[in-house]
């Protein structure tokens, strides 16, 4: 029963994207433009929240590495 319905519904999508019209809209340039500033801001904001997780994972990889360096240097002294 749920595979009728299924192809109903891929049925449907089907014809919704199959039939169009005419919109008649634009783009003024001040949607453009805040447009790119919102995907700029994303990024921004992905940069910024990532950093930090970042730096705390390299401290930490650099202080396991570190200690396994120091030691051997410790053994063949």
């Amino acid at each position: 029963m749920s595979d009728k319905l299924l192809n109903k519904f891929f049925l449907f999508i089907i014809i919704i994207l199959c039939i169009t019209s005419d919109a008649y809209a634009y783009i003024d340039p001040g949607t453009g433009s805040f447009i790119i500033q919102s995907i700029l801001a994303i990024g921004g904001a992905i940069v910024f929240y990532l950093g930090y997780p970042i730096r705390i994972l390299k401290n930490i990889y650099n202080r396991i590495f570190k200690k396994k360096s120091d030691s051997k240097e410790n053994q063949t002294k």
